[in-house]
Formats: C-alpha cells, sequence, structure tokens
C-alpha cells in the first residue's frame, strides 16, 4: 500500500519535470524527446538512491546487506572491478545532462576547467553524504576515487561536446546535440553493459549460485555496490578488519534468515544451477 502511495507522487513529480523541461531546454537542443527521456532516467535513478538511503542503519547493515549476493571470491573480484565501471560509466551520461534551470551555470573545480552544472556533480555528493554518515573512516577513504571519476567524466564529456561544436555547422540559435558527436556515450555503453554482464552472468549465475542483489532491491543494490566493492580491496589490505568480521558474522546471520524462507543461494543448498 505504501509503494501504491508513493508511485503517484513520483509520477507526478516526472511529469513536472519533463514539462517544465521542454520549456527549459527545447531552444537549446535538437532531439528533445532523447534529451528528456535521459533526464527522467537519471532523475529516477537519483531519487531511488536518495530514497534508498534512508532505509539503510549504518555501516554494518548496508555491507552485510550487499554481501549476502556476494562471498565468492571470483564474483568479489569481478565486482571489485565492474562496480566502478558502472559507476563511472553513467556518470558519463549524467555528465552530458545539465541540472534542470541551472543549465546557464558553470562551474570549476581542480582538474577540470568551467564546465556545466550537471547531474555529475550531484550524484558523488549524494554518494558521498550517505557514506561519510554511516562511515566517516571509508567514506573519507573513497571520495578521492569518487572525485578522480567525476573528472574524468566530466573532462571526457567537455571534450567531446566541444568537438561537435566545432565539427557542425549550426543555426543562428546554436542549437546542438545534448550527445556531442555521441563517442563519449558510445564507449560508455559498450563499457556499462559488459560490466553489468560480467557481474550479472559470469559472477553470479556461475561463481555466485545466487541472483544478484538489484532483483531483490535495485535501489539497495545502487546505494550500497560502489562502497561494498571499494571496501573489498580495503580489507583484502588488511585495512578496517573489524568492520570486515562484523560484516561477515551479520552475513551468516541474513543468510539464515533467507536460507529459511527458501531463496535460491548456493549457501542454502538452492543455488541457480548451470
Amino acid at each position: 500500500e505504501t509503494k501504491q502511495n508513493k508511485d503517484p507522487l513520483l509520477l507526478t513529480f516526472l511529469k513536472i519535470i519533463y514539462f517544465s523541461s521542454m520549456v527549459v531546454f527545447q531552444q537549446q537542443y535538437t532531439n528533445v524527446p532523447s534529451f528528456l527521456l535521459a533526464q527522467a532516467s537519471v532523475i529516477m535513478l537519483t531519487f531511488l538512491v536518495v530514497f534508498t538511503a534512508f532505509q539503510f542503519d549504518g555501516i554494518d547493515q548496508t555491507m552485510a546487506w550487499y554481501g549476502v549476493y556476494h562471498r565468492e571470491p571470483l564474483n568479489q573480484a569481478i565486482h571489485f572491478f565492474g562496480v566502478p565501471a558502472i559507476l563511472y560509466t553513467f556518470l558519463i551520461f549524467a555528465a552530458h545532462l545539465p541540472l534542470p534551470y541551472l543549465d546557464t551555470i558553470k562551474i570549476a573545480v581542480p582538474g577540470a576547467e568551467a564546465h556545466p552544472l550537471s547531474w555529475a556533480a550531484v550524484i558523488p555528493i549524494i554518494y558521498l553524504t550517505f557514506y561519510l554518515s554511516i562511515d566517516p573512516f571509508g567514506g573519507l577513504l573513497y571520495s578521492p576515487f569518487l572525485y578522480a571519476m567525476y573528472l574524468s567524466a566530466v573532462n571526457l564529456t567537455k571534450n567531446d561536446q566541444e568537438k561537435q561544436r566545432r565539427e557542425k555547422t549550426v543555426s543562428s540559435k546554436k542549437v546542438t546535440n545534448w550527445w556531442g558527436t555521441g563517442n563519449a556515450l558510445r564507449y560508455a555503453a559498450v563499457i556499462h553493459v559488459l560490466a553489468w554482464y560480467a557481474q550479472i552472468h559470469p559472477g553470479h549465475v556461475i561463481f555466485e549460485g545466487a541472483k544478484p542483489a538489484l532483483l531483490d532491491s535495485l535501489g539497495g543494490a545502487l546505494t550500497s555496490a560502489p562502497l561494498f566493492a571499494f571496501y573489498e580491496g580495503l580489507w583484502l589490505l588488511g585495512i578496517n578488519k573489524p568492520l570486515h568480521e562484523r560484516t561477515l558474522a551479520l552475513v551468516a546471520e541474513y543468510t539464515t534468515s533467507l536460507c529459511s524462507t527458501g531463496v535460491q543461494l548456493r549457501a542454502c543448498g538452492t543455488g541457480i544451477n548451470v
């Protein structure tokens, strides 16, 4: 019942963004429908991450919830590389989308010259705020990596769009495609799809013998995965072992609870057969 009450509110919110964005952006970009669809996609995913962040109760629960579905070393190794690849390529996509009503604002940060204020700036701030709130130590260590992904995404996008402006003869209204030449998005899309495939098929179906966490909660997976994958590297180096031990204990507790429900999990003896 709660979900049914929230869905109309989210739909109304997205409609407002859609129609107001038509007024804001239609004079700047060709292919407005695709641009608005891209905006709506980023808005929905960002809303989902923010909403889910409030559902987690501390760093132990966040790590253990994701850890239940990622106990096999080979699956963990795949996610260690796959999760950052997915987040990075999503930031490239988000860097192509300026914030509604704030599209004329440009920001300059160390490592990146002036560039439009886009969703690529908002998303890392949301992640970092959440991670620092539940785990200041891990959030602080993760912040340089998140910042590096942001810098790379905005610089790649900026260079691609500037190349498109130089190559294309534009009208007096200076209309341009929001995706630039499209090369940055194409490369990002290929890496994005391959990273998802590597995690879902070899990672979960073959090595883990369990469904991906996103099938239980897409928001939960998107919210917890980046920090969990980062901690896999830290734990391998022996950093923050107390958190690792607490996570393993809680994973065992969650697994027992899940097994009692008949969930498909190799640890329960009911894993996915390949």
